[in-house]
């Protein structure tokens, strides 16, 4: 710190390392959204007749790990990143003007101011590029309301990371944030997905007050030119509020999410209940119809020799199971899917967090005719199991990445009819730690 002789401030040059427990102090914490300590290098005036302070600040990312600090910008640490800006500190706000935030594949150029409180007032980002080739603009407000508008426009946007971390939510911290109010309104020429698929005039609005969604609408196509849309409705049987999401290329929507990568087609409709501020579990049903599974070999050798089967696909008329969605994991329950050549039970759960998922259920091979001898009372109980799992069946358990998971067949269970087959152990063992609630 250097302050000439008759001069009223000083000239202040700081090198220094910030960690989380400073950044709290000084008005400026991000939560979790950065976690590690930034170095950061400060020169600027300070001095009891400088209105402000102001600093030019330099900041090395590459140390912290960055998990949103902007939508979809996720970065390991150790991955380098560099940001410089102006720093105004008010006695209400903080305000990051001239903001440069450069990496591989990152360009952000723009402006970002929050209160005291750490909450957002003003956000602009006339160059937002997260990934390259990335061609949007990111303009935040928050009125007078208290309501933070949100508007994203642009050509291009890699949604890959946006994907990934919706899906896992906040699951270790769920409970600790406070959802802002908040309208969003997206327009964007081409979303770009998980294997080569694409979101094109993707339009998006939400309406988001006291952490419950009051208004919902998203219109967009998928795959082939195929309409993927999305609203806020009634459901009819009981009038209560659901989410629900429809497509005629399912297969497309699971590539684009990265969830499974070999169905295709598929007319597919979800409801499930809207996300609250209280993180409450969300409970949906999915049901898919006619779609083909290509390239599993698992599921290939449960039908060989069966008369008409195509080499290398199989088709499904109908698949339907209940799901629950909690913060990072999905519990799916009474899966059923169904074809003219094989059918399958499904129950287990995704988790998001980690990035892999844990299924299992029975094959039926022949489905129709073996299915038939579950529905003869008593004596069907025994042979069939219940209403879905037939007389002959095959035990498997699906676990890895949801995008590739690794199936395993137990033969022996073939020779097990109906109830008897529930003894026996499957390939693996579900985490006990994770138990569904009951209906």
């Amino acid at each position: 710190m250097r302050q000439q002789k008759g001069e009223p401030d000083a000239e202040l040059k700081l090198q220094a390392i910030i960690d989380e427990a400073a950044r709290r102090r000084l008005a400026i914490d991000f939560g979790t959204s950065v976690t590690g300590a930034i170095p950061i290098k400060v020169n600027g005036r300070i001095g009891n007749n400088v209105r402000d302070d102001h600093m030019n600040v330099e900041a090395d990312l590459t140390p912290v790990k960055i998990d949103n600090l902007l939508p979809g910008w996720l970065k390991p640490a150790g991955k380098a990143a560099r940001a410089t800006y102006s720093l105004l500190k008010t006695d209400k706000t903080v305000r990051f003007d001239n903001l440069s935030i450069d990496g591989p594949n990152t360009s952000v150029r723009g402006s970002v101011e929050i209160d005291n409180g750490g909450e957002i007032v003003s956000a602009n980002f006339p160059v937002f590029s997260l990934s390259d080739g990335d061609k949007v603009t990111l303009k935040v407000d928050r009125g007078g309301d208290s309501v933070l508008r949100v508007v994203m426009r642009g050509d291009v946007y890699d949604g890959r990371n946006f994907i990934k971390a919706s899906l896992a939510g906040d699951g270790q911290n769920a409970a600790k944030h406070k959802q802002s109010d908040v309208d969003l309104d997206i327009k964007i020429g081409t979303v770009a997905g998980h294997n080569g698929e694409t979101l094109r005039g993707l339009d998006l609005r939400m309406a988001r007050r006291g952490g419950h969604i009051r208004s919902f609408a998203m219109t967009s196509k998928i795959g082939r030119d195929t309409a993927l849309s999305g609203d806020l409705r009634l459901r009819a049987r009981d009038n209560h509020q659901v989410i629900y999401f429809e497509t005629e290329d399912a297969g497309a929507l699971f590539r684009l999410t990265d969830m499974y990568p070999r169905m295709f087609g598929g007319q597919m409709w979800v409801a499930m209940d809207p996300p609250t501020q209280e993180q409450t579990p969300q409970v949906g049903y999915l049901h898919i119809g006619n779609f083909v599974v290509r390239g599993e070999p698992a599921l290939e050798r449960v039908i060989s020799g069966a008369p008409g089967a195509a080499k290398g696909s199989v088709e499904f008329s109908e698949l339907h199971s209940d799901f629950t969605r909690f913060p990072g994991k999905m519990a799916i329950r009474d899966g059923v899917v169904r074809g003219p050549l094989v059918g399958a039970t499904i129950e287990g759960q995704i988790d998001y967090l980690k990035d892999e998922v844990h299924l299992r259920g029975t094959f039926v091979p022949f489905y129709g005719l073996n299915n038939m001898f579950g529905k003869i009372p008593i004596f069907g109980l025994f042979l069939g199991g219940g209403s879905n799992e037939g007389l002959l069946g095959i035990t498997y358990e699906a676990v890895g990445r949801p995008s590739a998971p690794r199936i395993t067949v137990n033969p022996v269970s073939a020779i097990a009819p109906g109830l008897l087959r529930k003894f026996i152990p499957s390939p693996g063992s579900f985490d006990s730690n994770f138990i569904p609630p009951q209906r």
